[in-house]
């Protein structure tokens, strides 16, 4: 069987849906320059097709995230600049991700008075869950933007662990890569959660996407995971930068956090055409918001001395 790196698979800012016709969605860096930062594609509409009419015929500089080894290939024979910038952490459904007695206790505890659900779709609902960001952890700090999708809209699943008075506790908002392959947009854990939640509610979740005979689960990227000796290429600055913002963006422990349930870690890629210059990765920042993000964070953390270094 092929491996899941050597697909040709959407990048994990693309989803699927159904409907008869594609939808892209780009913001300008700059005069020449477009960021596809997100692509609603229908089920049996072919990924190299979408390429074609959206991204190969465009006589715009692009920039795409997120893209798997098979994608990342087709776009560098297509004059696209890749680069390795993270891993993404994908769950196999026929495996058994909770074999460690650690883990096994911290479902436990996580789903004392807790109950699972999935909501569906509604107005309310998806007010409730902009609601429920300001109550999280970060709720409070600047939001990253473009870089993952924060809004629940009618092709996304929602799952929650909730209390008997219907206190949401963590949230995880899926979208589909495929049919049978389910991907993770958001993940929410309320400020003072309970030990064991978040656990709790990816057991519910992985159960459930396993009785509906899906093949495997993304639960997302995480960014700043290459170690390679590229100091001098672009991706190891960008990697090496982005570890240095670590008190800004805890890049490690959702690494950790993800790497629990013992899944499968692919290599994802930023890819640009012709080339990233300096300009456009400082328009990046910019647009992502990360640079308010470092600005919010910084006072606090010179206060105590604890800018810690990347490893």
């Amino acid at each position: 069987m092929q491996q899941l790196h050597e697909k040709i698979m959407l990048p994990f800012s693309f989803c699927r849906f159904d409907a008869d016709n594609p939808e892209s969605f780009f913001i300008d860096l700059n005069r020449n320059t477009k960021w596809l930062t997100f692509a609603r594609v229908p089920y049996e509409y072919n990924l190299k097709s979408f390429l074609n009419e959206h991204v190969y015929s465009s006589n715009k500089k692009i920039l795409i995230d997120g893209c798997n080894d098979g994608v990342a290939y087709e776009l560098s024979d297509n004059g696209f600049e890749i680069m390795k910038t993270g891993q993404e952490a994908i769950l196999n459904l026929r495996y058994n991700h909770f074999k460690k007695k650690s883990l096994k206790e911290l479902i436990r505890r996580g789903y004392r008075g807790k109950y699972f659900q999935e909501v569906p779709f509604s107005i309310e609902m998806k007010n409730r869950l902009r609601k429920f960001k300001h109550e999280c952890a970060h709720g409070k700090e600047p939001q990253l933007k473009y870089l993952f999708r924060d809004e629940f809209e009618p092709f996304n699943r929602l799952f929650v662990i909730k209390d008997d008075t219907d206190v949401w506790y963590g949230a995880f908002m899926l979208s589909n890569k495929e049919r049978n392959y389910a991907q993770t947009e958001l993940i929410l854990r309320r400020k003072h959660a309970p030990v064991g939640v978040m656990e709790a509610l990816i057991y519910s979740i992985f159960n459930k996407l396993k009785e509906e005979k899906y093949g495997y689960w993304s639960l997302g990227a995480v960014p700043f995971t290459v170690y390679e000796d590229t100091l001098f290429a672009k991706e190891g600055v960008i990697n090496f930068i982005g570890r240095r913002l670590r008190f800004a963006y805890n890049y490690q422990g959702l690494y950790f956090f993800k790497n629990k349930f013992n899944p499968i870690w692919i290599d994802y890629y930023f890819c640009v055409r012709p080339k990233l210059t300096f300009f456009v990765l400082l328009k990046i920042l910019i647009k992502t918001n990360l640079h308010k993000l470092v600005i919010n964070k910084l006072p606090h953390i010179l206060s105590f001395g604890i800018i810690n270094k990347g490893k």
